[in-house]
């Protein structure tokens, strides 16, 4: 527990006196990369709920794409808002007691509302204040207990990214290629910890990330959900219908953007940003069911950066202002007595 706050603070610190990603930060990782949350056998009693079906609104406050090494002309672009939306399916195919599959489906979205477009790389702003990015993922989810104390989880995970017209769309151009591997250990149900690979191809190349899980109790109220370097959450069980988290987490999202005509000719650029949250999150019981959840907090962005895809695109990047963030939503979960 020492070396994990240690760590929160340290990342929490390096964010305050720089916007440049760590270099042990890899592209396109979230907690949900990383992580295998599922209905089986991994995860410790009292943790947060694992999720079937969801659906949640985000909302970021506005901002202004800074320049990073003062090479931008004022006014910078800016914009009022960014609007995210998620939908995260999860339905098991087989569930079984030696094995357990789970097919998924995620449609992530995000709209930046601007407010103005700057002089310089004007076509490419003009872009994100235009169209939708969109992401779509498809993936399929293996648990398979080792022994009493150890387990084995994969996930497979193909995802189509971009700012592509209609609702998703299949060219490698756009594609990135994930797998997880985990081997985890549960010696009692109030703890857990494991170690795993997570690699990556896609349009910005290729990532490899190891990573570490570590879970656990400390009393009936008190908890820890981790997985370093992407997440670490403390939990407080208020109580069997509702759970508090709170802690930091690094996310990062990238995209495609169409080819864009201008009087040089055709601009194609691979998009990507990449920040620290440091947030709140309430789960509460509605229904057997359903749970609502409400996520709040600060976000600290890291450079941005507008990565050229042909040869007459420049290339850029700029720093988004921090600015705080919420996001609400609605969940289904399965009662522990399916679980088990």
């Amino acid at each position: 527990m020492r070396y994990l706050l240690l760590l929160m603070f340290f990342l929490i610190n390096l964010t305050a006196f720089t916007q440049v990603k760590p270099d042990f930060f890899p592209e396109d990782i979230n907690p949900e990369a990383i992580g295998v949350r599922c209905f089986c056998k991994p995860g410790i009693r009292n943790k947060s709920r694992s999720r079937g079906i969801t659906f949640e609104y985000g909302f970021i406050g506005d901002g202004v794409f800074e320049p990073e090494n003062d090479t931008l002309t004022r006014p910078y672009s800016s914009f009022n808002r960014i609007e995210q939306l998620e939908l995260n399916v999860k339905v098991p195919l087989v569930n079984r007691e030696k094995i357990k599959v789970l097919l998924g489906y995620k449609h992530y979205r995000e709209t930046f509302r601007f407010e103005e477009v700057g002089v310089d790389y004007s076509d490419a702003f003009q872009e994100l204040a235009n169209r939708k990015l969109k992401s779509n993922s498809f993936s399929v989810i293996i648990s398979k207990p080792i022994n009493e104390t150890s387990y084995f989880a994969t996930r497979f995970r193909y995802t189509t990214n971009g700012d592509y017209e209609g609702l998703i769309k299949f060219e490698n151009k756009y594609s990135i290629y994930k797998f997880i591997g985990l081997y985890g250990f549960k010696p009692n149900d109030d703890i857990e910890w494991g170690f795993g690979l997570s690699v990556a191809s896609g349009f910005r190349g290729k990532t490899a990330l190891p990573f570490f899980l570590y879970n656990r109790n400390f009393n009936e109220k008190w908890g820890i959900e981790s997985v370093l370097p992407g997440f670490v959450h403390a939990r407080y069980n208020i109580n069997q219908r509702s759970i508090l988290l709170g802690g930091f987490e690094y996310s990062s999202q990238s995209y495609r953007l169409d080819a864009t005509e201008t009087s040089f000719g055709l601009l194609d650029y691979a998009f990507n940003h990449s920040e620290m949250l440091i947030s709140i999150r309430w789960e509460r019981q509605i229904a057997e069911w359903f749970w609502s959840t409400i996520k709040f907090g600060y976000q600290l962005n890291f450079s941005s950066d507008f990565e050229s895809k042909s040869v007459i695109t420049p290339a850029f990047n700029v720093e988004p202002t921090n600015n705080w963030f919420i996001k609400i939503g609605i969940f289904l979960a399965p009662p522990d007595s399916v679980l088990k």
